[in-house]
């Protein structure tokens, strides 16, 4: 029981199918087994109270003439124009003083001769068959080989009885027949059943095909990409496996969402992490930056260098800016004074990058639906789309493209940058928002600088979302601010 509890549907309902069509056929070829037999046994009492009765009829005027020869010629002709697969073995005429008048078997039943005095198993049947009243038939064990015997009586025209005729089946012949019919039967039957078996064991597979790849689909859960299983999950049908088959997809969805939530999640508290100790470091090089800054100036302004000191001055200054320019880039900051984003800035933007791309001598597609003022910072706003840009004018090959589009949807500023550049490698992915990342492609180290990043913290800032996409030849920025720029 433990071992077909065990055992793989694969198996189960093929073998369950292969049971109920061998039961299923092992009750019909038994009812028509039994149904035939009884048809045979009906069939041959029939032929044999035929017989008797014609017999009967034949015998009534030669018995009262006491015409034996004739008498025995008409038991005799029955034997006589018998085939050979026919049963009938003998016919026997008694007296009602229990003697043998005449016989087809003249050996075993001797005229005038006493039933008393035959050997033991012809006067058993035969003292039996005399005794009777009326049509009497007896003897049906089908597959043994015991006689089968059928008698009646031969009456006179005022109803008295003058005799007994006796007909003998050869019991052995019958049985043969019986089991000649059993063996076609069989080979009939067999054949089919091998058929059916084989027909249930295809269909039994087949119909547990689908719960088969479901259970090796869900297997692979957790050791292969949930979107990958779903592609090769394909519900047909509404039965319970269709459904299942559904149901298993969308939780495949569900997955795949909870695992990119989780990603973004993770990666949204290590960038806000970074950006905490970025902000801090970056207001703590500030204060003494600026202070040194004010010194270079102070000294170059009012007081008395020489040529030499001049240059070592400005060159200290010029060393001293790049190093706020740097600073500067980790404070992303919305200030309260900035102005909202018009349509100047957006043309501002355009005159920008334009010089950059023909550099590359690339083509700029410029898709600014936007002709009213906007309430966001505009200085956030441009840093966002121009660090946007410069990494895709890095990105290009020379003759490439890049597209910008622009537009507002409901309360919604809707922005996207694209380009026909080299793909973004699949590592490189999930740690496109960190500052200063390396990557290593073959013995080559790679590393990244910090626009994407300030692009991340300023879309954080302004309460909204980015999301990236690289394949098919286009690398895609999608970008999506609402129009309150972070303000509950």
């Amino acid at each position: 029981m433990t071992l077909f509890r065990d055992l793989s549907y694969r198996y189960r309902i093929p073998l369950a199918i292969t049971a109920v069509i061998v039961a299923t056929e092992c009750m019909v070829t038994m009812t028509l087994l039994s149904q035939g037999l009884a048809d045979a046994r009906r069939d041959l009492q029939a032929g044999a109270e035929n017989l008797v009765a014609v017999l009967s009829r034949s015998l009534r005027e030669p018995l009262l003439r006491d015409d034996v020869w004739q008498a025995f010629e008409v038991i005799r002709t029955p034997i006589e124009t018998r085939d050979e697969n026919n049963a009938l073995e003998s016919i026997t005429v008694t007296d009602n003083g229990e003697r043998v008048l005449i016989s087809t078997d003249t050996k075993t039943f001797p005229m005038l001769a006493s039933i008393d005095s035959l050997p033991e198993s012809a006067r058993k049947f035969l003292k039996s068959a005399s005794a009777a009243k009326g049509f009497s038939f007896t003897g049906a064990k089908w597959m043994g080989a015991e006689n089968v015997v059928a008698s009646g009586d031969v009456l006179s025209d005022d109803g008295s009885s003058l005799g007994r005729v006796v007909i003998q089946y050869d019991g052995e012949k019958i049985s043969q027949r019986i089991r000649t019919t059993l063996i076609h039967l069989f080979a009939v039957t067999l054949p089919g059943l091998v058929v059916l078996i084989l027909l249930g064991w295809f269909w039994g597979k087949r119909m547990v095909a689908p719960l088969s790849r479901l259970a090796a689909d869900m297997q692979r859960i957790g050791k292969v990409p949930p979107m990958e299983i779903a592609k090769e999950v394909t519900p047909a049908g509404k039965d319970e496996i269709g459904v299942l088959s559904a149901s298993f997809k969308d939780m495949l969805h569900g997955l795949d969402e909870k695992e990119r939530l989780e990603q973004e999640m993770v990666t949204a508290e290590r960038l806000a992490a970074v950006g905490r100790v970025s902000t801090g470091i970056a207001h703590e090089i500030n204060n003494p930056l600026g202070g040194m800054l004010n010194a270079v100036d102070t000294l170059a302004t009012h007081g008395n260098p020489d040529a030499f000191t001049k240059k070592t001055l400005g060159l200290l200054e010029r060393g001293l800016n790049q190093i706020r320019t740097t600073v500067g880039a980790l404070l992303v900051e919305a200030r309260l004074d900035s102005p909202a984003m018009t349509q100047a800035d957006w043309q501002d933007l355009e005159t920008l990058i334009t010089p950059q791309v023909h550099e590359r001598a690339g083509a700029l597609v410029w898709d600014v639906t936007i002709g009213q003022p906007i309430p966001l910072p505009s200085h956030l706003v441009r840093q966002l789309v121009l660090n946007l840009l410069l990494n895709a004018v890095k990105a290009v090959r020379d003759g490439g493209h890049i597209w910008f589009e622009a537009r507002i949807e409901g309360a919604t500023l809707e922005m996207a940058v694209a380009n026909d550049g080299d793909p973004i490698p699949p590592e490189r992915m999930g740690h496109l928002f960190e500052p200063y990342t390396v990557t290593q492609h073959g013995s080559e180290k790679k590393s990244y600088p910090i626009g994407l990043w300030v692009c991340y913290q300023v879309v954080k800032t302004l309460g909204g979302t980015i999301h990236v996409v690289s394949a098919d030849g286009l690398t895609r920025f999608q970008v999506s601010i609402p129009l309150s720029g972070g303000k509950s």
